[in-house]
């Protein structure tokens, strides 16, 4: 208490009658401070004030030149620490930068690599005798009906009764056009996804409650392998009778298509899993594939494929 009564002792006997601790203390601090900012008169530091004083004008006082510089030292202070920061920022750009090429181009030379080992695979074969339906070309029409129709007969043999109708499949597109085909192999090329859809849609919706028979029963077949793919079915235990001599893709539509040396033929989606065994996928990868060009599709066909081997290999 002595040391506070001490430091007050300019103040008028009324400021001394303070009976609280903390408005004495607050007193000495307040003097304290002012103990600190005084600055003798003649000293260096006072004659540079001055001369601070007369450049900024007569009615500037050292109180406010102080205040002044201590605002310009912290503004320069906070400019060193932005241009600091930025140049941080800025060596942290170029490392991500430099980062990210060479993510890329190295992820770049492992998708060229990738790619050359796909190609091993591939085989490129234009179709042409592929055909080409140039009204479906200028403008697309939805498939709305499917049937069948008998065109006519011909004779099985000379035997006058023995005769054998000639069946086509017809659909027909909401502006009345049609399309006849026998087997789904005959359409793969100028059919697409949607037309796929759509047949099997219409195939299914009749023979719902019933299996077709005779020449209905040969598209209702394709289309329950190609979109319902049974690895109980009898048709795929029979797999290691298959010999392959043709593996090919059909872009348009996205299916492949494999041909047996018994005339047997399995569509497939590009993108989907079939139950076939690793005798069959090695077959086809050592045939190749057969594409009318190559495109992202046959390679991530090739991909897909491999990937499903190795799967059944690492399984044993």
């Amino acid at each position: 208490m002595m040391t506070y009564l001490k430091h007050v002792g300019n103040f008028k006997h009324a400021e001394l009658k303070i009976k609280k601790f903390e408005e004495v203390q607050a007193l000495y601090e307040k003097i304290k401070r002012s103990d600190e900012d005084f600055i003798s008169i003649g000293s260096a530091e006072d004659e540079r004030l001055i001369k601070r004083m007369n450049e900024k004008g007569v009615d500037s006082s050292k109180s406010e030149v102080l205040k002044e510089e201590s605002k310009e030292e912290v503004q320069k202070e906070s400019k060193e620490e932005e241009s600091t920061r930025k140049r941080k920022l800025g060596t942290r750009k170029k490392m991500k930068s430099r980062k990210r090429r060479y993510i890329q181009n190295t992820s770049e030379d492992d998708s060229d690599k990738e790619n050359d080992e796909l190609r091993l695979h591939l085989t490129i074969a234009p179709d042409e005798e592929k055909e080409v339906d140039y009204e479906i070309l200028d403008r697309k029409y939805p498939i709305k009906e499917w049937k069948t129709e008998c065109l006519g007969t011909k004779p099985q043999t000379n035997q006058a009764e023995d005769i054998e109708e000639i069946n086509q499949n017809v659909v027909i597109r909401s502006n009345g056009q049609k399309r006849y085909f026998s087997t789904l192999m005959r359409v793969l090329s100028i059919f697409d996804r949607e037309d796929l859809n759509a047949v099997y849609q219409l195939v299914m919706d009749k023979y719902q409650d019933e299996i077709p028979e005779g020449f209905d029963r040969v598209l209702w077949g394709d289309l329950m392998v190609l979109f319902n793919p049974d690895d109980k079915d009898e048709f795929w235990s029979s797999q290691l009778d298959w010999i392959i001599v043709s593996w090919k893709l059909h872009s348009s539509s996205g299916i492949h298509t494999l041909v047996t040396d018994t005339g047997l033929v399995i569509h497939m989606l590009v993108e989907k899993k079939y139950p076939l065994r690793k005798e069959v996928l090695m077959q086809m990868l050592k045939l190749k594939l057969e594409s009318e060009e190559e495109n992202t599709m046959a390679l991530e066909l090739i991909k897909f494929v491999k990937k499903i081997l190795a799967e059944l290999e690492s399984e044993g």
